[in-house]
């Protein structure tokens, strides 16, 4: 069974940024025919159990669910034809089936020769976040993952999940999914490396708008992204390592700081054992009195024996949040899961969690808004990929 790391590491050496990565057959299409489209993606049903510890500014008492039912699916709407060459077009569309936001996870298209490299074009993850690599899990991730992803627990007003460092070491920093021109070239002693450019900071979805600010006001833009991945076997070890860093022009009307942030990450595996972590520090002001000055790590080992996997991992995060509210806010979060592989693309995941969370003080002060929440939980789930 190959390795089931966490969700952002996508360059593994079995899982290159190519167009094998995003599940689609090499097989050309014929001279008349218009490109296939194929249909995968993800269903996952939960049962989760969670003891919390609610603090909130005025003394509110909060009542939760003992056992609680999450879920998280989508579906994929792939595509490609090759043309002469060996290039290959294509495009990639996730459709979100729970959510009460943005349906559309991403959209995008691709271009891909195997010497020249990959352009990917829409509404998309920066290189930064493709070619992260972070602490391995036994089957239920906690950096920017499952936990936060299912809302296993209240988190502490304020908290601006997946865009900040709180509870991730990606670097998205505000860039959720935006439309963005991104280039990787081919890996070439394993090493590849990525750029991305992003015109404004936003939704993937709504980046039809020409306008970008009036009168100073508006969304961060002009960002850049730029990683570095590398992927190497040594005879029974294999190691896999990233740098990255993303820049954003912030709005004068919004703060007087772009956005600048930096991460790496490094992950050795090693027969049947995996062990690593990554790291991520970030600076600058974002629309909403919002700082994202912050830093981030976690580590984890995992390792895989027939159809059963097993990890511990550890993630801590720290971030401003608001920028009139003092307090910083902290994140942690330690989980020990198991994965059993019933059948290829049927998983049984389960797993023991802690966290602790402080947020805001002065925001919440006299309100039921939370202050912290710390607690124990437990988490299973069926897991389909199809």
């Amino acid at each position: 069974m190959a390795s089931r790391r966490t969700a952002r590491t996508h360059l593994s050496l079995r899982n290159a940024v190519s167009v094998t990565m995003l599940g689609l057959a090499p097989a050309a299409a014929e001279a008349e025919e218009r490109i296939r489209v194929q249909i995968g993606g993800t269903m996952q049903q939960w049962a989760v159990v969670a003891g919390q510890n609610i603090n909130t500014g005025d003394g509110s008492e909060f009542d939760t669910a003992a056992l609680d039912q999450k879920h998280n699916s989508e579906i994929r709407f792939l595509g490609k034809t090759e043309l002469r060459n060996e290039v290959a077009i294509g495009f990639r569309i996730e459709l979100e089936a729970n959510t009460d936001d943005q349906q559309i996870g991403e959209s995008f298209l691709f271009v891909e020769q195997p010497t020249a490299g990959l352009i990917q074009i829409g509404d998309t993850d920066n290189v930064a976040i493709t070619m992260q690599v972070a602490a391995p899990d036994g089957g239920i991730s906690i950096n920017d993952g499952d936990l936060l992803g299912i809302e296993a627990f209240v988190t502490p007003e304020g908290y601006e999940e997946g865009n900040s460092l709180i509870d991730s070491t990606a670097l998205q920093l505000g860039d959720d999914n935006s439309g963005k021109f991104s280039y990787y070239t081919p890996r070439f002693a394993g090493v590849q490396i990525g750029v991305s450019y992003i015109p404004r900071f936003e939704d993937g979805g709504s980046n039809n708008d020409s306008i970008t600010r009036v009168d100073s006001e508006g969304p961060v833009r002009n960002g850049v992204a730029i990683a570095v991945n590398y992927a190497q076997e040594f005879d029974e070890l294999e190691i896999e390592a990233y740098a990255g860093y993303l820049f954003g022009d912030t709005p004068s009307a919004e703060g007087s700081r772009n956005i600048r942030g930096a991460g790496a990450g490094l992950v050795v595996e090693f027969a049947d054992f995996e062990i690593g972590g990554s790291f991520a520090w970030s600076r600058g002001d974002a629309p909403g009195d919002t700082s994202l000055n912050g830093r981030s790590f976690d580590i984890g080992i995992a390792y895989e024996f027939n159809r059963y996997r097993i990890g511990l991992t550890y993630i801590r995060g720290v971030n401003e949040g608001s920028r009139v509210d003092p307090a910083d806010q902290r994140l942690d979060q330690v989980m020990l899961s198991g994965t059993y592989a019933l059948e290829p693309g049927v998983d049984l995941v389960a797993g023991i969690f802690y966290y602790d969370a402080d947020g805001e003080k002065d925001l919440v002060a006299a309100s039921d808004g939370v202050r912290s929440n710390c607690g124990f939980g437990f988490a299973t789930a069926l897991e389909i990929r199809f």
